[in-house]
């Protein structure tokens, strides 16, 4: 099997997780789902993209924001962003209405100027948000970031990466790699810059800096 069909078959697996033991959880991939035409597409075609790349780094946030990864299908990346940058291409695929996210914004600002592209994912890749309100965002609890450590790890498979290039935005995100088998059978402690929220960006770049050489 090809790496493309590797991504074409992790990409139809994610579609197709259950995720109805969490209420507040939505899976924008499934095809019950509004939108799951552009996230499919897009999520392919931006790992299939990578796959050229062949990225050094991979960056893990916590879980897809509502204005955000949500709508793109594209962690750290909104709609406004497959508009705007010129990373995307027009195959990428996006509403007339299209969200802005000032994560995402913040994150792409940084990568088009160092032009460095990281992988990006997230511990948790579906959108968590609060009881009856799809507009919103929380943090995945502890039961959310263990389904989503098989995801991760089948991903960083097809990709990869070396374990000493992992990068975690956020405490959940950096708890979530640690306890993988292969960083403690390697010994290695996984590399965490500051989440962007509540005012981290300056850290966040910081962060950035001192690992993406």
């Amino acid at each position: 099997m090809t790496d493309e069909e590797k991504v074409d078959e992790f990409v139809e697996k994610l579609s197709k997780c259950d995720v109805t033991f969490k209420k507040s959880v939505e899976n924008m991939y499934a095809n019950n789902v509004d939108g799951h035409e552009n996230t499919v597409t897009n999520l392919k075609l931006y790992l299939k993209k990578m796959l050229e790349i062949k990225p050094k780094y991979l960056l893990v946030g916590e879980a897809p924001g509502y204005k955000g990864c949500r709508w793109s299908g594209i962690p750290f990346t909104s709609e406004e962003i497959l508009d705007t940058s010129s990373f995307f291409g027009d195959k990428f695929k996006f509403r007339k209405s299209s969200e802005k996210e000032n994560t995402a914004k913040s994150v792409w600002s940084y990568l088009d100027s160092k032009k460095i592209y990281p992988l990006m994912w997230n511990a948790f890749p579906f959108h968590p948000h609060k009881d009856g309100d799809e507009n919103s965002n929380r943090a995945p609890n502890k039961q959310e970031i263990e389904f989503g450590k098989e995801i991760l790890h089948e991903l960083m498979q097809i990709f990869k990466i070396d374990l000493n290039n992992v990068i975690a935005v956020g405490r959940k995100a950096e708890k979530s790699l640690n306890s993988f088998s292969d960083f403690k059978n390697e010994n290695i402690k996984v590399k965490e810059v500051r989440h962007l929220s509540h005012g981290g960006k300056d850290d966040f770049i910081k962060g950035l800096d001192e690992y993406l050489k």
